[in-house]
């Protein structure tokens, strides 16, 4: 049977921790490898993790100094031993069948990566997979939806081949380590398969730093940053992305400009990007129909 290796960074999760070791302890998949990266924790979350090392020797436990999502993500590839590769959050949780099924889909289907539906906020019923819906996407179609952010780009709700990720690593991002790694390893996936069955649970919590940092410019900073990048790639490599990109890099940098012009940050490193951006590429912009009248005005004006 082949090995899935289940990664879970772990820092200050004493309210959800056990929850979320539990339910990845309770798949019915069982030949499992479980990580448990704790970053620093000034807590007890290490202790839990310790105690359920002891309690099923499936659980690795190992501690590093706080680095960040990211880092304890790569930390643990590194010791990783599995035939694929899963990301849990401390503070989720997933269903039973989750591992089981998308293995399963991936080995009928011969795909690369496998991906569930999720759900935030309340539990709801799941789709039955007798009546699930299954899309299988091939690499060009697949491509086009991440490069785009289409689809998102989480890695939470998908199972990985291991070949797949290969020596990618998550890259350092206070928001959005998963956009900027699932671009790394786009050009490597012939195919995805999805299920509509919902086995991933979101926690949603006030004091998230993706809830923190959407209050201020960072999210925006990032995700525009991104974009941009993008942008400029898609000039030369990919010109049938460049409608969408543009518009998605445009309103992005116009937020987090507003955002910084707010927080009185406007002689920032942050700002000057943005606003070299959208002077450069100023024609282009306001001549596409996708990018909405209130960012071409404030570029006019800024």
């Amino acid at each position: 049977m082949d090995k899935i290796s289940v990664i879970v960074p772990v820092w200050n999760a004493h309210d959800y921790l056990e929850r979320c070791i539990d339910s990845i302890i309770n798949q019915t998949y069982k030949n499992l490898e479980i990580l448990l990266v704790d970053d620093g924790s000034t807590d007890d979350s290490l202790e839990i993790c310790k105690r359920y090392a002891k309690q099923d020797n499936r659980v690795r436990v190992f501690h590093k100094e706080n680095g960040g999502q990211a880092s304890a993500r790569n930390f643990a590839l590194e010791y990783s031993t599995g035939d694929y590769i899963g990301f849990v959050d401390d503070d989720d949780w997933i269903f039973p069948t989750m591992y089981e099924r998308l293995h399963q889909l991936m080995v009928q289907y011969q795909a690369d990566i496998g991906r569930c539906d999720d759900m935030q906020g309340k539990i709801e019923k799941t789709v039955d997979a007798k009546e699930a819906q299954i899309q299988v996407t091939e690499s060009r179609e697949f491509f086009g939806l991440l490069y785009q952010d289409i689809w998102g780009g989480h890695v939470t709700d998908r199972l990985f081949r291991r070949n797949i990720i290969g020596d990618a690593r998550f890259p350092y991002s206070r928001t959005i380590e998963d956009m900027r790694f699932m671009r790394i390893i786009l050009p490597r996936v012939n195919r995805e398969v999805s299920t509509n069955e919902k086995l991933f649970f979101y926690t949603i919590r006030e004091n998230n730093t993706s809830i923190v940092y959407a209050r201020n410019y960072i999210n925006a900073f990032e995700r525009a940053e991104e974009f941009q990048n993008r942008y400029c790639e898609a000039l030369e490599k990919y010109p049938q992305y460049c409608e969408l990109l543009l518009c998605k890099a445009t309103s992005f940098s116009c937020s987090a400009m507003k955002a910084l012009l707010r927080e009185k940050k406007k002689d920032t490193m942050e700002f000057k990007k943005m606003h070299t951006f959208v002077k450069k590429y100023k024609s282009d912009i306001l001549k596409q129909g996708g990018v909405q009248l209130k960012y071409k005005l404030f570029i006019l004006v800024v």
